[in-house]
């Protein structure tokens, strides 16, 4: 093989890695979809608008003003909206990649890890069943875990934590700020909730039982993430 032809072949393997890393890394980040209002990015430090299009990636914090909305639309087919007055962080951003060709696996290779930080506001989600990984949402007062259902999680300002189940299950577990014991069943134990059900953590006192949620409450919620 001459040097010419060896170097060729060097380059456009050289290219195709690059571009199967490029696509992987891509992968990796979800679409701003849509937005209202007033919504920012912050990276590093640095705050900037979001805009249709724009791809949020791990380690990046999104907030919401008072009539702020963004809807996220991420690879593996979950979907995210942010509320109004809200302050979220991707903090771990896995969706269960192939490193080697940028291709979702069905999550056999590539297991799903994904792990967002809910400070205040409202955030809904419709997550993708994957049958590995996980997908977790974090608050000051609880730790939220699914495999695959659609979901609301609200921190108020007293740190209280809201969550509601439009379909699926998900298992609520008090914050590692709690008091330690979720009422009604223990320390260790989660509070399982199904669809149309609800419970209440607070930093002082864990879990509630799961609850049906009243109508009213219901459509309150899914209204402030309409719009998007």
């Amino acid at each position: 093989m001459t040097t010419p032809m060896k170097h060729a072949m060097r380059d456009a393997a050289l290219i195709a890695a690059m571009t199967m890393v490029a696509l992987a890394a891509r992968a990796q980040a979800c679409e701003v979809a849509a937005l209202a209002g007033d919504a920012t990015r912050v990276v590093a430090g640095q705050a900037q608008p979001l805009r249709l299009g724009d791809r949020v990636g791990e380690g990046a914090q999104l907030r919401t003003g008072d009539n702020g909305r963004v809807r996220l639309r991420c690879p593996d087919g979950s979907s995210l909206v942010v509320g109004d007055r809200s302050q979220l962080t991707l903090t771990r951003l896995n969706l269960g990649i192939d490193a080697g060709t940028g291709v979702m696996p069905g999550y056999a290779e590539g297991a799903r890890d994904v792990s967002l930080l809910l400070e205040r506001g409202l955030l809904g989600q419709k997550v993708t069943p994957s049958g590995s990984g996980r997908w977790e949402v974090r608050t000051p007062s609880a730790v939220t875990a699914v495999r695959g259902t659609e979901f609301l999680v609200e921190v108020g300002d007293n740190e209280q934590t809201s969550v509601h189940v439009q379909s699926g299950q998900v298992a609520v577990l008090p914050g590692p700020r709690a008091a330690g014991r979720t009422r009604g069943l223990g320390a260790q134990l989660p509070v399982v909730v199904d669809r149309a059900g609800g419970t209440d953590c607070e930093v002082s006192q864990g879990c509630s039982a799961a609850t049906q949620w009243p109508a009213d409450r219901v459509r309150a919620a899914l209204d402030r993430l309409s719009g998007v």
